[in-house]
């Protein structure tokens, strides 16, 4: 059985029935939907839904009560004069239903009204105060996403419609502003400005854009159960631009590699197979991508995204949150310097701007799938989710988003999949090894025992099912359900070519080798890649600035819990934004290239720098017995039992830099008991045993 999606909005009915329903009745209404979806309604937004509705009934009443033969009634006299005046003037009848606070389930926007007519659909964003040139933005964006995205729209303007956005203040008088231009192509349907104007102006306003509509064909006719049930996804010049910034992007974890990329391609092309086989077969699978930290693995999930193939009934969900920020203001970005060279994609250079925020749609935050299970995205279409990251989901009992997970997250995801899809689904399972770094992670497995709960089918190599998360399930390798994959697992690191030998000599550091480490680290040393290693920041930084050329990026980057980083001027509680810090030129206070701020392993994994600076705390540190991980609690150290996840948090910092890394680990203070000058000095002279090399030059 296929399970409906629930309403995208909140209130619908014809218009008849909106002018006729009570106030009271509208925001009631109104108030459940928020509370179904979780929202707190406070009573500003009561107050103003109640403005905005009765500036509504105002309006839309004037051709409604004669139209439908209600005369007399409860109504109050003025508003029956107010009614004949409207219809004098001019008719509303052509305005047909009334839908409020409708949501753009994969955009996160929720628009206050939609108003659909024969042939024109408005939208409407109500403000209390006069409009602002962001308050014009906002509802111009909401028409450029209808235009983009929602099927229904795109139906009607395709045939004839036209689609106007307003802006109503409804508690100061705003002069009323009445433009008729519309845009160029592809947006040729969609007025160029809002019409705006206080809430008295609507009717007016209203009356202008059904002036607009073009009178040589027939108005399309708009359904309103129709509108609300179309599916929500993107036109093909919105793709086309989202493939194109695609192979335009300069984000550096996933730009051109000096390896070949034959790797890749043939990982990608087994995995479409799969994909394409359960689709046609209409069979449940899940399809196993394991690999190494810079593998290529998010890659392989971006090419099959964006694929011909899939690129209509796929979506890219991550776990890593930072990414996805820096992808899209990187693909952004690109799109402004392809703007200002000759245009993209069909767009003209003055539409960038909406554009920018349209082009990555296929890439969205795991928490917007998982928070309540995919309602955010167009399930009816998305066969195929590609889930990077995807050992981060979590075990059950674990709160996600304030809820207490039912199940393990990936048996969930499952779940909603079965009930949406009657027929074939995949899941991509991209899985990095190695990478725990939040607690209460269910890890590779979840998805393994997910598979053979649910009875979904799942393709997986001998290579990912003998890593060190799934070794102690290796019957899954002659499971009925199992369908062998011969590349499915990336063995090497398709980053800067010096990267393979530094991944080595990090895992032989946390591994309490220091006699291996120091052999990597000689090899490192001959090809001109050492290790650094002092215990000032202020040389650090100096040997980041001397080295970093031209575009190169360097940044300082720690352990989450090195709480004590603060002393030498490193607050690992502050979280400077991603995008900016990787984004943005030297000069700019926001840039990694300031060495002034910075991040830690949640935020730095899958992306690289090419120098790194990496402080090192006492949250890791040498016994007798090898590492031992701890965290701040009040103003003492406390033993932490995580160990492992500790140690992976290392592993990312270790493993950031493409051309150089400099360790920092500071002297401490005999005077401060959270910075014991020994338990560094024992930190310190394990890593030059591992062949970290004193100073810089």
């Amino acid at each position: 059985m296929v399970t409906m999606p629930p309403s995208p909005a909140w209130f619908s009915s014809t218009r008849a029935t909106f002018v006729g329903a009570a106030t009271e009745s509208v925001v009631a209404q109104l108030a459940s939907g928020a509370t179904r979806e979780g929202w707190l309604v406070e009573p500003e937004q009561h107050d103003e839904w109640t403005s905005s509705v009765e500036a509504l009934k105002h309006e839309l009443a004037a051709d409604a009560w004669p139209a439908e033969g209600q005369q007399g009634g409860a109504a109050k006299a003025e508003t029956v004069d107010t009614l004949r005046a409207a219809l004098a003037q001019a008719g509303l009848e052509s305005f047909r239903h009334v839908i409020l606070e409708y949501n753009m389930r994969r955009r996160g926007l929720r628009v206050d009204c939609v108003l659909l007519g024969e042939g024109i659909i408005a939208v409407i964003e109500f403000k209390r105060s006069r409009p602002s040139a962001a308050d014009r933005d906002q509802v111009m964006n909401y028409a450029v996403n209808l235009c983009e995205f929602h099927a229904e729209t795109q139906r009607a303007l395709d045939q004839g419609a036209i689609l106007v956005p307003i802006v109503v203040a409804t508690q100061q008088d705003t002069p009323l502003r009445l433009g008729q231009a519309f845009h160029a192509a592809p947006w040729s349907r969609v007025l160029q400005a809002p019409l705006e104007g206080s809430a008295r102006d609507l009717a007016q306003a209203l009356r202008h854009a059904l002036a607009l509509r073009p009178s040589s064909a027939t108005p399309v006719t708009i359904d309103r159960d129709t509108w609300l049930a179309a599916k929500f996804s993107p036109s093909s010049t919105i793709l086309d631009a989202a493939i194109s910034l695609y192979g335009a992007h300069d984000v550096s974890a996933i730009s051109e590699h000096a390896a070949p990329i034959e790797v890749l391609e043939a990982c990608a092309t087994e995995a479409m197979a799969q994909i394409e086989d359960a689709l046609q077969t209409g069979q449940r699978r899940i399809v196993f991508v394991s690999g190494a930290p810079g593998a290529g693995k998010t890659l392989v999930g971006l090419k099959l995204a964006f694929s011909a193939q899939l690129r209509e009934q796929s979506v890219f969900v991550t776990g890593n949150a930072p990414l996805v920020d820096v992808l899209c203001h990187a693909l952004q970005g690109s799109y402004k310097r392809a703007s200002r060279r000759a245009g993209i994609s069909g767009y003209a250079k003055e539409q960038a701007r909406h554009v920018l925020g349209n082009a990555t749609f296929k890439i969205v935050k795991a928490h917007n799938y998982l928070g309540d299970r995919g309602r955010h995205l167009d399930t009816a279409q998305e066969r195929v989710v590609i889930f990077d990251e995807a050992q981060r989901t979590y075990e059950k009992g674990r709160t996600v988003l304030r809820q207490r997970l039912a199940n393990h997250e990936a048996d969930l995801i499952l779940e909603s999949l079965e009930q949406s899809f009657p027929g074939g689904t995949v899941v991509v399972a991209l899985l990095g090894h190695n990478q725990a770094i939040n607690s209460g992670e269910r890890g590779a497995v979840a998805w393994l025992e997910a598979a053979a709960r649910r009875h979904w089918q799942f393709a997986i190599g001998e290579e990912t099912l003998a890593l060190t998360e799934l070794a102690s399930h290796s019957h899954h390798g002659t499971h009925a359900l199992r369908r062998s994959l011969q590349r499915g697992h990336l063995a090497h690191s398709l980053r800067y070519y010096r990267n393979a030998s530094v991944e080595r000599w990090a895992h032989a550091v946390l591994e309490n080798q220091p006699t291996t480490a120091r052999k990597i680290a000689a090899e490192l040393d001959a090809h001109g890649h050492t290790v650094y290693l002092t215990r000032s920041l202020a040389h650090a930084k100096r040997w980041a600035q001397e080295r970093r050329v031209g575009a190169e990026r360097a940044g300082v980057i720690a352990s989450a819990q090195g709480r004590r980083l603060s002393a030498v001027g490193i607050h690992v509680q502050y979280k400077p934004d991603i995008s900016d810090w990787m984004l943005t030129p030297s000069g700019d206070v926001r840039s990694s290239n300031m060495l002034e701020t910075a991040q830690n392993q949640y935020q730095i994994q899958g992306l690289e720098l090419d120098h790194t600076i990496v402080c090192w705390d006492l949250d890791l540190r040498r016994s007798p017995q090898g590492w031992q991980a701890f965290k701040m609690q009040g103003t003492t150290w406390k033993c932490d039992k995580a160990q492992d996840i500790a140690r992976n948090g290392y592993l990312v910092l270790l493993t950031r830099a493409r051309k150089g890394m400099i360790l920092v680990v500071p002297e401490g203070d005999e005077g401060d008991p959270t910075r014991p000058p020994g338990a560094y000095g024992e930190l310190a002279a394990y890593l030059r045993a591992c062949g970290a090399e004193e100073g810089g030059p």
